[in-house]
């Protein structure tokens, strides 16, 4: 007698969808993952740029200078010209280094106008038209040399004379006068001021 053995075939696809459904997460998974890297390093760069703008426009910005004295130097009683106009200029308080033969200076009264006065080394000479020298008053850690050619450098507590000869102006009693100082980074120091009602018999004369 033969044993009545029957086959029964059925179709199953859960294997084959439980495949499909495991390729599509993998395949988010790595889309997200490279995703997620591109964010990463976008992210960096701008937070690394963000901080470099940031401390620029900070240093464009603030006031690194102060002019604390302005004294105009007579050769004679009677000269309403100024053989050198001196200044007492220090860095202000947080500043970083200042390198001041790349201060351009301009000065101005009520006729006449020079622009860029550029550094020169001080020699102990007065300085010449177009130019101007430096003096160190006070440098305890010697960034600026006394004769200006090597290290032009201050920083926050030194404190220096800037010297102009503005042998082509006039400058009469009660006339403007205005003196730009321009770093190469911060803001432009101006200083705008009369000369005084009378010079009287003394030789140097305080102007601010």
């Amino acid at each position: 007698m033969k044993a009545n053995n029957k086959i029964f075939m059925t179709k199953d696809t859960r294997a084959q969808v439980g495949i499909g459904t495991l390729i599509i997460f993998i395949a988010m998974v790595l889309v997200a993952a490279v995703a997620a890297a591109v964010l990463i390093q976008t992210s960096g760069v701008l937070q690394q740029k963000a901080s470099s703008t940031g401390a620029e426009t900070i240093q464009e910005v603030a006031s690194n200078l102060d002019v604390t004295q302005i004294i105009g130097v007579r050769a004679f009683a009677n000269s309403t010209t100024f053989t050198s106009i001196n200044m007492t200029t220090k860095a202000m308080a947080g500043a970083g280094s200042i390198d001041v033969s790349q201060l351009i200076i301009s000065i101005q009264n009520k006729t006449t106008r020079v622009d860029g006065l550029i550094y020169a080394a001080n020699n102990g000479s007065v300085p010449d038209d177009g130019t101007f020298q430096v003096k160190e008053l006070r440098d305890d850690d010697d960034s600026l040399e006394s004769n200006g050619t090597t290290s032009t450098v201050i920083n926050s507590g030194d404190l220096i004379s800037i010297i102009i000869s503005p042998n082509s102006m006039a400058f009469p009693t009660r006339e403007p006068l205005r003196i730009e100082i321009t770093p190469e980074f911060g803001s432009p120091v101006i200083r705008e001021l009369t000369t005084p009602s009378s010079y009287g018999v003394d030789l140097n004369i305080i102007l601010a």
